[in-house]
């Protein structure tokens, strides 16, 4: 890994069984995880207060139970990571389900996704360049508080991600020792049901060997909510933007130039709540792709970094009316086997990164 100026983001490595990598992990960020959660409003004033209802108890013990036989592995991977932060094991859980249980929330003012969760991707697809950038917008309680950690689990699976404190790795970006890469964006499909948590179908990309597989991880049935999953392969040099909802998906194959926000957008009929910011950023990305005279990594960066809406920009800073801000910028080179994060704002600090090596 090779660091530029500019603002540090922590990086981990850890070896270990699932609950070993996740003990290790609570315990080197558990100030960080205890700094998140107690400002993390979704999870103080809505997912435990909702807890303590008979409703709640048992939408929890439902998730719980099916999770346990789902994903056991995951589980303990959880399971550690609350031991070694020393935090209950409940709100790790309902942290790691917040897209559902907002989702069940959704009628409580203030509680749902709708106005909080964000992500922007740019996606390159030509002779010239094979390029994946993306915003991780979220909650600015996450400011300054995520890291990249680098996981060489006993079962022989290794990967990199940026991961949020207290969460599952994968839900924001990152790639494994097969070549398969991945950003993940917000979307709101209604209703929400009990199933599958789209944080741990966003972990299991983190463990697929090929595209296929990769694809068939984040398909799989019985699925509570949806995420967008953008996935490219080094090997195929082809990328992938997967609108997943609770029933149904679609795969559209990048070619040129595609942009992607916190909607659905392939699946047109799917319900959903769309907010005012994934609309304007969605629209204007478009635009700013579609005039760029050259597709290479500078106009992804200029799309990442476009701040030209004064309320609803692209590059974000919890400024009203939009509550989400930008915590960094990464952009995936395919061809060049890349990733750079930026913390800073890709085009104000250009050489403020941190880069690494895919392969």
């Amino acid at each position: 890994m090779i660091l530029k100026s500019g603002k540090q983001i922590e990086q981990f490595e850890v070896s270990g069984s699932h609950y070993e990598v996740g003990l290790a992990i609570g315990s080197h960020f558990a100030r960080a995880i205890h700094r998140f959660f107690d400002n993390y409003e979704r999870l103080q004033r809505y997912f435990l207060p909702f807890y303590q209802t008979s409703t709640g108890m048992s939408c929890y013990q439902s998730f719980l139970d099916l999770h346990r036989a789902r994903f056991p592995a995951y589980m303990r991977e959880l399971e550690g990571i609350a031991e070694g932060a020393n935090r209950p094991f409940k709100e790790v859980f309902l942290v790691n389900l917040r897209g559902e249980f907002s989702g069940l929330l959704s009628t409580v003012p203030g509680a749902g996704e709708n106005g909080e969760e964000g992500c922007t991707d740019c996606l390159v697809l030509t002779a010239d360049a094979a390029l994946i950038g993306h915003n991780e917008d979220g909650s600015p309680a996450a400011a300054s508080h995520m890291y990249v950690i680098k996981v060489n689990l006993d079962s022989g699976s290794s990967f990199t991600a940026l991961s949020y404190p207290g969460f599952l790795p994968g839900n924001a970006f990152g790639y494994n020792a097969a070549g398969i890469l991945h950003t993940a964006d917000h979307v709101a499909p209604q209703p929400i049901k009990i199933g599958a948590g789209r944080h741990f179908l966003a972990r299991s990309l983190l463990e697929a060997g090929t595209l296929e597989e990769a694809v068939r991880n984040i398909t799989a049935p019985d699925r509570a909510s949806g995420f967008n999953y953008n996935i490219g392969s080094l090997s195929d040099r082809k990328i992938l933007s997967v609108e997943v909802s609770p029933e149904r998906h679609h795969i559209h194959e990048v070619r040129g130039c595609y942009t992607h926000t916190n909607h659905y957008i392939q699946l047109t009929d799917q319900k959903q709540e769309i907010t005012q910011s994934s609309q304007k950023r969605l629209t204007h990305s478009r635009a700013l792709g579609q005039t760029a005279p050259k597709l290479d990594a500078a106009i992804v960066l200029s799309v990442l970094g476009d701040r030209t809406d004064p309320d609803y920009p692209i590059h974000r800073d919890a400024s009203p009316p939009d509550d989400n801000a930008t915590l960094c910028s990464a952009l995936f080179d395919l061809d060049q086997c890349s990733l750079k994060i930026y913390p800073d704002h890709p085009l104000q600090q250009p050489d403020s990164f941190l880069e690494v090596k895919l392969i």
